[in-house]
């Protein structure tokens, strides 16, 4: 079995979506109200293209087009904003890329700004998050994090070796990592996170574990660990780079050094410390508004966002249609989730993680049983991949650190075979 197949983030991905015909925002907006929502601004800007980033993100971009990108984010939440319900509430805001914080100091003030005084988000009662890269984590801008009390910041260092750093067109160096971290520290943030990534050619246990010490110096209140993917259209991919076929041995290797170090698995990717997942709730029906190009936006069953792209030159058309755009609310690209679709996905977006799937929960919203709709939950559990716990299905630590491969298990035939038309599909990998 290949560890690695797909990971199972969301459901259905965003490459299997397709055109929507006379659908509006207006039409779903009410279905918010007198709940709560997540916030999502999609910030598409990078200094450089990782040699493994299949996110929608441009470079080589000036002052000048931020500003009219931030424009179109103002004009976007404004028109969000007239349909939107008095009664909903925000829980969290999110600002993800891209880099964010390759914004100037005052492209970032506005960004918040349209947050608060478009979208009524209130930073002092409620979770932000925020991205950067060592590159960026300047003491002006972490300043204006802390004014708009951020409470978790999250960093992609990938590795603390300069030649994996390479190999993975990485623009920072180690030092600056430190550097970044010192001032991260010295903010004191509520929650701060560091990513790492395993299977990168030429890896070894030794390297992996050297740059999980590097980042636990700072200890971090999480971690994440990635597998490195190779998907179609990076640059690893048209190199014909390969993962370490040590991947998985190195995953299992850092999974048991990391708890060692009192950090407990959320899922196969995220690390907490001290962390206790006896509080972790369920998923699968939460809301998101997303603002900018290249976010998704969830109401209900209804999943939509502009279409996905990798590479450069379609995603700076994409860029340029998103800023001369008129009419935010149209819905023209998306999916509409039939009854078993959204089955299939709260089956993903519970038993992948700590949480393990809640039968009564099933059972409330579906009026059925898990393990009738979806036979292979027993099986696993017959194979020592799952277990009954109580109420709940949960994966094993076996099945735990496999969940690349038996999560793409619950995609449905016809999800599967749209995103394999889209021709970017993520199960398109180099290797």
């Amino acid at each position: 079995m290949n560890p690695y197949q797909q990971y199972m983030y969301s459901y259905p991905h965003k490459t299997a979506y397709g055109a929507l015909e006379d659908i509006r925002l207006t039409d779903y907006a009410e279905r918010l109200s007198g709940r709560e929502c997540s916030l999502y601004f999609h910030i598409p800007f990078c200094q450089s293209k990782c040699g493994y980033c299949n996110l929608f993100s441009v470079t080589g971009q000036d002052e000048n087009r931020m500003d009219q990108y931030i424009d179109a984010m103002e004009r976007h939440a404004g028109q969000l904003a007239s349909v939107l319900p008095d009664s909903l509430v925000f829980s969290d805001l999110t600002l993800g890329g891209g880099t964010p914080l390759i914004l100037s100091a005052g492209q970032l003030e506005r960004v918040f700004g349209i947050a608060e005084k478009q979208m009524g988000f209130d930073p002092g009662e409620r979770r932000t998050i925020v991205e950067t890269s060592p590159a960026q984590t300047t003491k002006e801008k972490l300043a204006i994090l802390k004014s708009y009390k951020v409470t978790r910041i999250s960093m992609g260092v990938q590795s603390f070796c300069e030649d994996e750093l390479k190999i993975l067109n990485r623009s920072h160096t180690p030092d600056q990592v430190r550097s970044a971290m010192e001032r991260i520290k010295e903010a004191e943030f509520p929650c701060v996170n560091l990513d790492l990534i395993y299977g990168i050619p030429g890896q070894t246990q030794e390297s992996l574990l050297y740059s999980a010490d590097e980042a636990l110096f700072f200890e971090p209140e999480e971690l994440f660990v990635y597998p490195l993917y190779i998907k179609k259209d990076t640059a690893l991919f048209r190199q014909g780079v390969k993962r370490e076929e040590a991947a998985y041995g190195m995953y299992l290797v850092l999974r048991d050094y990391l708890r060692e170090r009192g950090y407990v698995p959320y899922s196969m990717r995220r690390f907490v410390k001290n962390g206790d997942t006896a509080g972790m709730s369920g998923c699968g029906f939460e809301n998101t508004l997303s603002v900018g190009c290249g976010g998704r936006s969830y109401i209900d069953q209804l999943h939509f966002c502009m279409p996905y792209e990798v590479r450069q030159s379609r995603c700076r058309e994409i860029l340029e249609e998103y800023i001369q755009e008129k009419d935010y609310l149209a819905v023209r690209h998306g999916y509409l989730l039939s009854e078993e679709e959204q089955k299939r996905r709260f089956v993903i977006k519970n038993i992948l993680f700590a949480c393990g799937l809640s039968k009564n929960q099933y059972r409330q919203h579906f009026q059925t049983e898990p393990e009738r709709d979806f036979p292979v939950l027993l099986q696993w559990v017959q194979e020592g991949l799952a277990c009954m716990d109580g109420d709940s299905f949960r994966l094993t630590e076996h099945g735990f650190s496999l969940s690349d491969s038996l999560g793409p298990v619950l995609i449905s035939d016809e999800v599967r075979e749209k995103m394999l038309c889209s021709g970017i599909s993520p199960m398109l990998e180099g290797n």
